[in-house]
């Protein structure tokens, strides 16, 4: 498997992002928040709500800026979910300058739901193909709010045409914070598996009982 876009960006990520500072120092931060996995999921909606901002941001803009702001909406996107699965490698106590621990962060980011990892280049494929398909959406939506623009006639029309320009941005949005929350899962069941837990508790319970 070759990561080498994603390995690249991966010390990015690791010396930290605006809000969110570095990986420890966040981790840090949530260490005395309830069970692992709690404190785990309550760090990562930072992530999720940042990368629906991006590609918010990013979508404002048509085809003609696709060629700035697709590798801008890609790499911003890749940045924020790399810093979320370190954040959680550091909440369970991985050394981030371990290569192991750096091949396990960036392998968050490659898992599919079948549990079988894409290469870099099948995964880089996927999202691309994801935002063309936000563009045709939009474009196609857009031409259906702008033809009931002119049919609801040139006062309701007007403002419904000055939401036009928003719709990339919701449609974005909405990807990408959906694209977030699939990586965040890979994460938590990588760091924090649900059947973990139950048995330390079987096994506190059991001393107990002794």
């Amino acid at each position: 498997m070759t990561s080498f876009l994603l390995n690249q960006l991966y010390p990015k990520a690791v010396a930290g992002l605006p809000l969110l500072d570095t990986p420890e120092k966040l981790a840090a931060s949530y260490l005395r928040h309830g069970a692992s996995r709690a404190r785990a999921e309550a760090m990562i909606g930072r992530h999720i709500a940042l990368s629906g901002l991006t590609g918010f941001v990013t979508g404002l803009g048509g085809w003609l800026s696709m060629p700035v702001t697709l590798p801008a909406n890609l790499a911003g996107v890749a940045l924020l979910q790399l810093h979320m699965a370190a954040s959680c490698a550091v909440l369970a106590g991985r050394d981030l300058d371990d290569a192991d621990a750096r091949s396990e962060v960036v392998k968050c980011l490659l898992k599919t739901r079948e549990g079988e990892p894409n290469t870099e280049q099948e995964e880089t494929l996927s999202r691309v193909t994801v935002k063309l398909a936000e563009k045709g959406v939009r474009s196609i939506t857009k031409a259906t709010f702008l033809w009931g623009a002119a049919a609801a006639g040139r006062r309701i029309g007007g403002r419904i045409a000055r939401g036009v320009p928003f719709l990339g941005g919701a449609i974005g949005a909405i990807s990408d914070a959906f694209n977030t929350r699939i990586v965040a899962r890979h994460t938590l069941d990588t760091y924090f598996p649900r059947t973990s837990e139950p048995k330390v508790l079987e096994a506190h319970d059991e001393t107990e009982t002794v």
